[in-house]
C-alpha cells in the first residue's frame, strides 16, 4: 500500500496535535485522501461531509454529552470501517469499544508498519463493498432499460423497482418511490382472479411460493388513468443465484385480456339484443341460488309479438326486440340480469330482491313498454310479465317453471300485465 496511492479515504481524528499531523502526512503517501478532525464535533461533521473509507479515531475523544465518535458514527452509518488508537491500558473503556464492533485497535504512538496492516484488511471490505455497489448500480440500470415492468424482491420486500414500473405507479423512479413508501401492491386490484387487498409482501408471497411455478395474472390499476380498465400483466419470478434475492417480472397482456374478455362477451350474450344468453342466464342463475338466500325472477314477453313480424317484416321485428333490450338496460339495476330467454321471451333476474321489489320492477317495466314508440310500429305495443321469488330449498329449473307459468296466466288473462307465481 505504501507504494502507490490507492484510492482510499481516511478521516483521523486525534486529539493529539503532533500524532494527528504525522498520521496525515504519514496517510497521505499512502492513500488518495485525508482528512483531519481535533475534536469529536469535528470529527462527526466532516464524517458526515466527506463519508471517509475508514475512520482513524482516538479512544479518549468524547462530545459535550460524553458521546465518543465511535458511537456517533457508528449511528450514522453501522458499517463504516473504525480503526480505534488507545494510549493507555484502559480495560473498562477498551471493552466498552469492543462492543462498537470495531475493526482494529492501535496503540498510541502509532506503528506505521501495523496502522497499514490494518488498513489493508479494512480495504479489503472497502473495495468489496464498492464492487458490489456497482454491481447493484449496474444491475438496476440494465433493469431500467429492460421494457418490461420489473422488480427486485428479497425476503418478501422490493428491494428495486425498476424505471418502467415506478412511472407506471406515478413516480419518476425506484428512489422516489421507495420514498412515498409505495409498492405495486397498492395498485394491485386483482390477482389470479381473485380481488387482492394487501401490501407487497402478501402478493409477493403468491408468485414466489408457488411451487407448480406457473404464471400468475395481476390487475393493475394506472394511476394516471383511475377510471379506465386495470392493466393485465403475467407476473413470473426468478431467482439470482447465491443472493437470496428474486426478480418478479410483469409483462402486459392487456391485449391478450381484451380478446378474451370479448370472446367471452360474444360467447355469452346474444347478438341481436346484447343481452345475456340463456346458457350464461343459466350459469348465473344457479350461482346466485347458492349466494342469494332472496332472489326473484322476472319473465316477459312481446305481446303478439308474430303480428308485428308479419304486419311490418322481420327487420321491424328485430329493431323491436333492440330497443325493449335497450329500454329494460336502462331500467333495472346494476346487479341485476337481463337475459333473452329465446324468441321474444325475456329474463330479469334480481339478487337481494323480494317479491315486492320484483312486483315494483316488473310493473315498471310493463308501464315503460306501454309508453314507449317503437321505430317501424304505429300501433301501441305491450308486454305481459311474470314474477316469482325462489323458495327454500328450490331447484333452479323448479324457479324458472313457476315464473314461466305465471308468465303464460298473464298472458291467458288477457295480457299487459303482472301476474305473480
Amino acid at each position: 500500500m505504501a507504494r502507490s496511492r490507492q484510492r482510499l479515504s481516511i478521516l483521523v481524528a486525534l486529539e493529539d496535535d503532533y500524532e494527528r499531523e504525522r498520521l496525515v502526512e504519514m496517510l497521505g503517501r499512502a492513500v488518495s485522501s485525508v482528512a483531519a478532525a481535533a475534536d469529536a464535533a469535528t470529527a462527526l461533521e466532516r464524517f458526515r461531509a466527506e463519508s471517509p473509507d475508514v475512520t482513524l479515531v482516538d479512544m479518549n475523544l468524547s462530545d459535550s454529552h460524553g458521546n465518543d465518535p465511535v458511537t456517533l458514527i457508528r449511528r450514522e452509518r453501522e458499517d463504516a470501517p473504525v480503526i480505534v488508537v488507545y494510549d493507555s491500558y484502559n480495560p473498562r473503556r477498551l471493552l466498552e469499544v469492543v462492543e462498537r464492533n470495531v475493526d482494529a485497535f492501535i496503540r498510541s504512538p502509532v506503528d506505521q508498519d501495523r496502522l497499514l496492516t490494518a488498513l489493508r484488511r479494512c480495504a479489503r471490505n472497502v473495495f468489496l463493498r464498492r464492487r458490489l455497489r456497482q454491481a447493484d448500480r449496474d444491475l438496476h440500470r440494465l433493469l431500467d432499460a429492460f421494457p418490461a415492468m420489473a422488480l427486485l424482491e428479497k425476503d418478501g420486500r422490493v428491494i428495486y423497482a425498476n424505471r418502467p414500473l415506478a412511472n407506471y405507479c406515478g413516480y419518476e423512479d425506484h428512489e422516489a418511490m421507495n420514498a412515498d413508501g409505495a409498492g405495486p401492491g397498492e395498485y394491485m386490484e386483482r390477482l389470479d382472479g381473485t380481488v387482492y387487498e394487501g401490501g407487497d409482501e402478501r402478493w409477493i408471497a403468491a408468485v414466489t411460493d408457488d411451487r407448480l411455478d406457473v404464471d400468475h395474472v395481476a390487475h393493475l390499476v394506472n394511476p394516471a388513468n383511475p377510471d379506465g380498465l386495470p392493466g393485465v400483466f403475467s407476473v413470473n419470478h426468478s431467482s439470482l443465484p447465491g443472493s437470496g434475492i428474486r426478480l418478479i417480472s410483469f409483462h402486459d397482456v392487456s391485449a391478450l385480456e381484451d380478446e378474451r374478455r370479448h370472446l367471452a362477451d360474444e360467447a355469452s350474450t346474444d347478438p341481436l339484443t346484447r343481452a345475456l344468453n340463456r346458457r350464461s342466464f343459466l350459469r348465473i342463475l344457479e350461482e346466485c341460488a347458492v349466494r342469494d338466500r332472496t332472489l326473484s325472477l322476472i319473465m316477459f314477453d312481446i305481446d303478439h309479438f308474430k303480428s308485428i313480424n308479419d304486419t311490418y317484416g322481420h327487420d321491424v321485428g328485430d329493431s323491436v326486440l333492440r330497443e325493449i333490450s335497450a329500454l329494460v338496460r336502462s331500467d333495472i339495476r346494476r346487479s341485476d340480469f337481463f337475459a333473452r330467454w329465446g324468441g321474444e321471451e325475456f329474463m330479469v333476474l334480481l339478487p337481494a330482491s323480494d317479491m315486492d321489489r320484483a312486483v315494483e320492477a316488473a310493473e315498471r317495466l310493463r308501464e315503460a313498454v306501454e309508453a314507449s314508440d317503437f321505430t317501424g310500429v304505429p300501433r301501441q305495443i305491450t308486454s305481459s310479465f311474470g314474477v316469482a321469488m325462489r323458495r327454500p330449498a328450490e331447484s333452479s329449473d323448479e324457479f324458472v317453471k313457476r315464473v314461466d307459468q305465471a308468465l303464460y296466466d298473464a298472458k291467458e288473462g288477457g295480457r299487459n300485465q303482472v301476474v305473480v307465481g
